[in-house]
């Protein structure tokens, strides 16, 4: 049977601050250089570690002791159940088959280089079908059909003979990123390079439009922005209509993050200046605290469907508690360009507690090989309208699995937005990383469609999908590539094999209802990327949203639906008429005169008609004194 989620929303407490934020205007950074993918050799050598190509930096983020305290409490729970007791569980196919998303296309990423440990993946794909995935030290480039155009190594975006800059030999280069941009029909890559504060930086690339294998024009962000001995890490991204946005941690030279972590900052990009190859303008937005404390890890918000808008938010928690209820909600104003772009910052309190992830099991019996979950901050999140959704890695109190967080935000723009959050579980699967799109291109729908990462004491890891329709209901977890053995790199310890820092996800922003992602899966004892292309098939997903609708009619089983979108928060009476205009009588009074309080949204409501005598109805939808929805009822 269909499961009807009612929108209600969980109170939270909102503050509005004045953050002591500081705010550098208009800085420009020159285009260092001219980048021509097809002058890049068709094999190149690069250094890597013995038994570990290329293992990419920790997000600094890892509390070993509180990590070590987690997973030795899950694994005394386990023993003590015995290890075995978890099996595979043959769980009932969801009754709403057409939840459940298609895989359509599938590129498998093996015998590709780019190899590292884990793999930071993320994806792009353009409205002629041409695909970007980035892969810890290189980019692809596919057509449609997943025939490789082109791959270089990052290293040689910066410096071709024709560079204009006296940027050093790339030595360290990590944790990249893609975008595509629909407006402009152009990609967008950087990615972090150097660990120190003498070699840290950002480099940006923006796309020839049409063809990523025409020239791109390149730039150099310092990744040492403040007066002090740091560097950048970890960068995340989203666009609006005319900015970049880049948030990365800043943290000292040889320290832990505990002791080296000093603060998260945002950077505001014009993207029509590296469109153009004219010298960058960019905001710089930094001393992002709380009650004295800087804020970690900042996540921005993807705006959606289309990424437009002139303002962005942003979302962080505290990755690092074992028990937390705490979300924090940035917002810059206005775009780059205006002068006016402005810092405000909402702390809100969550209606469901989320905390620091135990470390995902995999098949073996000693539950000595254990992938790292990194910590609980906000991996993904976006925006549609006035509400945000988001996701994070966190730990299920109830079975002390890695688990996703998946939250609500709404009424952003008002002074106290509030969160609903519930954790997405499985039976048998523990996730992580998980990377969301809004699945419908129909403004105000709040679908989404999400990838993770997965393993369990009885599946090697993989990587999946699930879909979210507009009514909460969640599709089945949908496995798009199976593991083939674990995950055990030679030269890192079993219990601190690397799982992931990120996966991607994109829609297909011309053909609604398609999007492509990334992820990984075990091979090996390696990591390996895969790719997919994956269609909604709910019929309702990409249909014209009606404003009202009552269904089904005639009315069957005993109840009708009521589904209605408010355009703000409103207080309306349910009521039920004859045919002839009066009300009914006997109806039972109390649900014949009901006030429901909603928020702005889509809502459905369940009425229950079993008492009712079959005949024609009017069921009427009140704002004070003036009819918001009226529809006819039949009950047979």
């Amino acid at each position: 049977m269909t499961r009807v989620i009612t929108l209600f929303i969980i109170l939270s407490v909102s503050t509005m601050l004045q953050a002591q934020v500081h705010i550098t205007r208009d800085l420009t950074y020159p285009k260092v250089n001219t980048f021509d993918p097809m002058s890049t050799p068709d094999f190149w050598v690069e250094e890597a570690k013995e038994g570990i190509p290329h293992e990419m930096p920790l997000p600094k983020g890892i509390d070993e002791q509180l990590r070590h305290r987690i997973d030795s409490l899950r694994e005394i729970k386990l023993r003590n159940k015995t290890v075995n007791i978890r099996r595979k569980i043959n769980i009932k196919p969801t009754e709403q088959i057409l939840l459940k998303p298609e895989i359509e296309n599938e590129i498998d990423g093996q015998f590709s280089a780019g190899a590292g440990t884990p793999n930071d993946n993320d994806i792009a794909v353009a409205n002629d079908g041409t695909i970007i995935s980035a892969r810890n030290t290189r980019i692809y480039v596919y057509d449609d059909t997943g025939k490789i155009l082109r791959s270089w190594s990052m290293q040689y975006f910066p410096v071709q003979q024709n560079k204009v800059d006296d940027l050093p030999p790339l030595t360290r280069y990590y944790d990249p990123r893609v975008i595509y941009d629909p407006y402009t029909d152009r990609f967008i890559a950087l990615y972090m390079h150097g660990t120190t504060d003498k070699t840290s930086f950002i480099v940006v690339g923006f796309s020839t439009p049409g063809d990523p294998l025409e020239p791109w024009n390149v730039y150099k962000i310092p990744g040492k922005p403040v007066d002090d001995t740091i560097w950048s890490d970890y960068p995340i991204v989203s666009q609006t209509k005319e900015d970049l946005y880049i948030t990365v941690n800043l943290l000292a030279n040889g320290s832990s993050w505990e002791e080296g972590f000093r603060e998260a900052v945002i950077w505001q990009i014009n993207k029509k200046d590296g469109y153009n190859g004219d010298s960058l303008h960019a905001n710089f937005f930094n001393n992002l605290f709380f009650e004295d404390e800087p804020i970690w890890s900042i996540c921005p918000v993807q705006n959606g469907p289309m990424p437009d808008g002139a303002d962005n938010y942003f979302l962080s928690v505290r990755p690092y508690s074992e028990n937390n209820d705490t979300v924090f909600l940035h917002h810059i104003t206005n775009t780059q360009r205006s002068g006016d772009a402005e810092y405000e910052l909402k702390v809100l309190t969550s209606n469901a507690k989320y905390g620091f992830p135990p470390s995902a099991l995999q098949p073996d019996t000693s539950l000595s090989h254990k992938l790292r979950t990194n910590d609980a901050r906000v991996l993904t999140a976006i925006r549609n309208g006035d509400q945000i959704q988001y996701m994070q890695n966190s730990r299920n109190f109830e079975t002390d699995e890695a688990h996703i967080m998946h939250g609500h935000i709404y009424r952003i723009s008002s002074n106290d937005p509030e969160i609903k959050a519930e954790l997405y579980t499985h039976p048998n699967l523990e996730f992580g990383y998980p990377a969301m799109a809004y699945a419908s291109m129909e403004s105000g729908d709040p679908s989404t469609i999400t990838t993770a990462v997965y393993s369990s004491l009885t599946d090697t890891p993989g990587m999946g999908v699930f879909y979210q329709n507009r009514y909460g209901e969640y599709s089945d977890f949908v496995t798009i590539k199976k593991g083939r053995s674990l995950i055990s790199y030679g030269g890192i310890a079993p219990e601190m094999q690397r799982w992931g820092d990120y996966e991607g996800i994109q829609a297909k922003f011309d053909e609604p209802g398609v999007f492509y992602v990334i992820g990984s899966y075990g091979r090996s004892n390696r990591m390996n990327p895969y790719l997919a292309r994956v269609k909604i098939v709910d019929p309702k997903n990409q249909g014209t949203i009606e404003k009202e609708s009552v269904f089904p009619i005639p009315v069957a089983d005993g109840f009708v639906n009521i589904e209605f979108d408010a355009p703000t928060d409103l207080t309306l009476t349910v009521r039920l008429f004859s045919i002839h205009g009066s009300s009914l009588n006997p109806y039972n009074q109390a649900l014949n005169d009901v006030k429901i309080n909603v928020n702005e949204g889509r809502h459905v409501y369940r009425l229950y008609t079993a008492n009712l005598a079959p005949g024609i109805y009017s069921l009427q939808l009140f704002n004070g004194d003036t009819i918001h929805h009226s529809q006819k009822v039949i009950i047979e």
